[in-house]
């Protein structure tokens, strides 16, 4: 793949900076990357980088047609496939560059604050937090994706200036204080309260703990930071605030620094110092990092508004000396911060993600009857930019900086809006009742934000008294959540009987609203045999395979051509298709025009303690233990675990069997049969911890079929929220996680193999934290936000 790269400009900036670093990672990934633009600082970096750079015409009024037009040379020159502009000027310019090329297609990059309404809904966009890609799915833009602000973990890292003479000296920061350090642009907007905030913080935390606050930067409010910086310097009687500049190289800042005050890019880079962060924003905001406040800077960005409130100086010097109190809580929360940005920030996973977004774009290009009207609408909405800007500048208004004068983490809500006045409706694949899968902790997030109507798959009369369920038709099961159940005559797999079940499921879920009497907001149907009710109103669908249902049809007990006949039914019927694995969407997609990967979660919380948990007294073996937690069944590949167990090792077994053919099920008895392998059946979710307490290695051993090549195992990311090492089956969906954190092998020789090795190495708790962190950044909480935004989308782009 050839890509042109173009960044806003070559000056020293973060979104400048992004562009040359992943541009030269995406060549170390086998692809070609062309540097464009006007020369100037960063022309340096991106040749020590070894990239190619050619000089753009000089810049005129945005778009600028010269360039748009020299860069459409360049793409038929040099049979460019992607052309991509970071910010709104040289996206635009891409887009215009492009659109007489089949082959080619424009991408832009925004990592402002906002984005400009004029950027063509048509071209794919990628944005820098959950937040902001949320509001432009509502605002009607199905072509959006999230790369947040990558890092170079190998070029910041700690220890890295080990040669460096004494960084303190240099400064003049005395040895005996702690140092407090922020790295900023010194601009009136965005930055300059927190600035001043922190300075009023050194002087009232000088009173219990003198320190250090270092600031490095320049800009144009500089002066009004030096002069609080003398007044506070005097009021303490020695330099407590320090300012250095601007500094070609800031390294030195975040090593010398106990504590990072940061936004953005620079709160990225202290983590990767592996410094305690807080947060700074606007509005007197002042965030500590923490697990329990990451899920939040993951969606708005490393930003935030607060409500102003009482003396935020005072707030945030008690917050300081709380962190200077607890030197351990220092180095944990500095390793914490390191272990997240290594996982989800760093160069190499942000390179992946960005090929993604190309491939992507040269896959599915925009119909054009769809592209015209969106050309139109966008060019309104420019000359709707230029006029108010005009009539801004006659009125002494202008903004500085357009698109970071109004963040939208500003504004926005700590999570997408939901449709208060609806409700959600959603058909599962699996009774309330069954092992906790994808649907039951999905809904379980869902309800956090907006009530959900959880609809049972339908059990004939025969098998409930077979199985003692006494269910009743309606009931609560959970905070926002009622049960449907519904019981049906016998042999609901026969055509005309199954017809007779959707009905009478459909009527039983209709009963429930009617009780509730709230509008249906949105229908969730996650099951192969429901088909999408076609109920009215104004109402988003959404069909979600879980797994492959027509690959994986004879394991749910229902023909190929039944399941092939259902899935086409709910595409056809729903306004956007999900799932679960990126192969199993292209398969659902077939020109969808909102088809989406939604892969699974993890309740990363839930397994916090298991350090802490006494393993389960039902565990017979001796330790160490390898051991595999969920349904023992044909999904599984036995011979790994008999490998497994041939070498001798303790194997624990924890889930139910059943659905088994005969040759399965007489396999798994001599498996279990043997003195080193024990299975316990089916146990509640609540209990897994202290079962994974006892486990020193989780496994994954999927066999290697159409129907587990679409899947994506719950179990593997719930080992690494208990900070286990893990073995997998070499599937897509193991790679898709990007991460050594997860050993993949193809054979059982190998399989068995890895499992011993990893049995060998002794707990390293930096690996334990890492593989914790890893798997926060996969919660079920963000899974929800993205699914909540993505039906805001699809509701706000209907006529």
């Amino acid at each position: 793949m050839k890509i042109l790269v173009y960044p806003h400009d070559f000056g020293i900036g973060g979104s400048q900076l992004n562009a040359i670093e992943l541009a030269h990672a995406v060549t170390r990934l086998g692809h070609e990357a062309i540097v464009y633009g006007q020369s100037g600082p960063l022309a340096t970096r991106a040749s020590q980088l070894g990239l190619e750079l050619i000089e753009s015409p000089p810049v005129g009024r945005r778009p600028t047609r010269s360039i748009a037009q020299d860069m459409a040379r360049i793409i038929d020159e040099r049979q460019i496939d992607i052309a991509h502009g970071y910010e709104w000027p040289p996206g635009l310019e891409c887009y215009l560059a492009c659109r007489g090329h089949t082959g080619a297609r424009a991408v832009t990059t925004v990592m402002s604050m906002a984005v400009a309404d004029f950027v063509p809904h048509t071209m794919r966009l990628v944005v820098g937090t959950e937040q902001i890609a949320a509001v432009e799915r509502a605002r009607g833009r199905s072509l959006v994706s999230v790369i947040e602000p990558p890092v170079d973990t190998e070029t910041n890292c700690p220890g890295i200036l080990t040669d460096e003479p004494d960084l303190r000296s240099r400064w003049g920061l005395r040895s005996d204080r702690p140092v407090i350090v922020s790295v900023s642009r010194l601009a009136r907007q965005l930055k300059l309260e927190g600035l001043l905030t922190a300075i009023d913080a050194v002087e009232a935390l000088h009173r219990v703990r003198p320190v250090h606050l270092l600031i490095v930067g320049d800009g144009d409010a500089r002066p009004e930071i030096e002069e609080r910086a003398a007044q506070v310097n005097r009021a303490v009687g020695y330099r407590a605030v320090v300012l250095t500049g601007e500094l070609e190289d800031p390294r030195p800042a975040y090593e010398v620094a106990d504590i990072c005050i940061a936004m953005g890019g620079s709160a990225l880079r202290s983590m990767a110092f592996a410094k305690p962060l807080v947060v700074q924003g606007e509005g007197g905001f002042f965030r500590l990092l923490t697990p329990e406040t990451l899920p939040e800077f993951l969606w708005t960005g490393w930003y935030g508004h607060g409500n102003g409130g009482h003396d935020p100086a005072d707030r945030l010097s008690r917050l300081l000396d709380g962190l200077l109190e607890d030197p351990r809580r220092l180095r944990e929360l500095g390793r914490f911060g390191r272990t997240i940005v290594e996982e989800r920030f760093s160069l190499a996973a942000a390179a992946h993600r960005q090929l993604e977004v190309y491939q992507s774009a040269l896959e599915l290009p925009p119909r054009r009857s769809r592209r015209g009207a969106d050309e139109l609408a966008a060019t309104a909405r420019f000359a709707g930019y230029h006029l108010d800007k005009r009539v801004g500048r006659a009125f002494g208004r202008r903004a500085a900086d357009d698109f970071n004068a109004k963040p939208v983490a500003r504004s926005g809500p700590a999570r997408p809006e939901t449709p208060d006045a609806g409700l959600l409706v959603h058909f599962a694949g699996v009774s309330w009742d069954a092992i906790a899968g994808t649907d039951r902790h999905l809904v379980g997030a869902l309800s956090e934000g907006q009530q959900v109507i959880w609809v049972d798959p339908p059990m004939s009369w025969v098998a409930r008294r077979r199985r003692g369920v006494t269910v009743p038709p309606v009931s609560e099961v959970g905070n926002g959540i009622l049960r449907v159940n519904t019981a049906c005559p016998p042999g609901v797999s026969r055509p005309f009987l199954r017809r007779l079940a959707r009905w009478l499921t459909q009527r039983q879920a209709a009963r429930a609203i009617r009780r509730i009497n709230r509008p249906v907001a949105t229908i969730i149907v996650s099951t192969p045999e429901q088909l999408m009710p076609t109920w009215a109103g104004d109402i988003v669908r959404v069909y979600y395979e879980t797994d492959d249902f027509v690959a994986g049809a004879p394991l749910l007990g229902i023909t190929t051509r039944y399941a092939h006949r259902c899935r086409s039914v709910n595409v056809r019927r729903s306004d956007v298709v999900l799932g679960i694995t990126e192969p199993l969407t292209d398969d659902l997609a077939d020109g969808h025009a909102e088809a989406v990967t939604l892969p699974n979660g993890t309740d990363h919380r839930h397994f916090l303690g298991v350090d802490d948990t006494p393993p389960s007294a039902e565990v017979r073996l001796d330790r160490p233990i390898v051991g595999v937690v969920g349904q023992l069944n044909d999904r599984l590949d036995l011979g790994m675990l008999e490998a497994v167990a041939d070498l001798e090792l303790n194997l624990l077994l924890l889930g139910p069997r059943h659905g088994c053919p005969v040759e399965t099920r007489v396999r798994l008895d001599a498996l279990i049969g043997r003195p080193n392998v024990q299975w316990i059946d089916r146990r509640p979710f609540d209990q897994l911890p202290s079962y994974l307490a006892a486990i020193d290695v989780g496994l994954t051993p999927y066999a290697s079929t159409a129907f587990n090549r679409s899947s994506h195992p719950l179990k593997t990311l719930e080992y690494l929220a208990a900070g286990l090492p893990v073995v997998s089956t070499d599937l897509p969906s193991a790679r898709a996680l990007r991460t050594d954190l997860v050993h993949l092998a193809s054979t059982a020789t190998e399989f068995a193999k890895l499992t011993a090795q990893l049995l060998d190495q002794p707990v390293d708790p930096t690996l334990v934290q890492r593989r914790r962190a890893f798997a926060a950044t996969h919660g079920w909480d963000a899974r929800a936000d993205l699914l909540t935004a993505i039906i805001a989308g699809a509701r706000a782009t209907r006529p």
